[in-house]
């Protein structure tokens, strides 16, 4: 294994716990640690998650393309958990969602990088041995 397929391993393994951490705090912040004035519901739950979800083949079958657009949509989500970050509503969780967001955004990016480097390179390789 070369060190550029050991940093893409190492990446894709922070997306996925990245992934599944932003998914469970998406539940937890619309079922258990709701700021003040709003009520749990799953319409807002559904609305919170399904999007995220239909990303998920993609990131557990390293599809780039999918993973690229993961990151555009978690844009959305990074405005959101920052708006409610500097809400004077404010909980502690709001801080976690930030980081989990800001985690996911960064190790996808990492991992399409690294991966389309080392898939650029068993190419180069695998043209060059022909």
């Amino acid at each position: 294994m070369t060190a550029i397929e050991k940093r893409a391993a190492l990446a894709a393994w922070v997306m996925k716990i990245s992934y599944i951490a932003f998914l469970l705090s998406l539940s937890l912040g619309t079922w258990v640690w709701v700021q003040e004035g709003r009520q749990p519901s799953i319409t807002i739950w559904l609305i919170r998650v399904v999007p995220i979800l239909l990303f998920a083949y993609g990131v557990f079958k390293h599809q780039l393309r999918s993973i690229a657009w993961l990151c555009f949509a978690i844009l959305l989500y990074f405005a959101m958990a920052v708006t409610e970050a500097m809400s004077p509503y404010v909980i502690w969780f709001n801080y976690i969602e930030l980081a989990v967001v800001v985690m996911l955004f960064c190790s996808a990016t990492i991992f399409i990088r690294w991966q389309a480097q080392m898939l650029k390179a068993k190419h180069i390789e695998k043209v060059s041995g022909e």
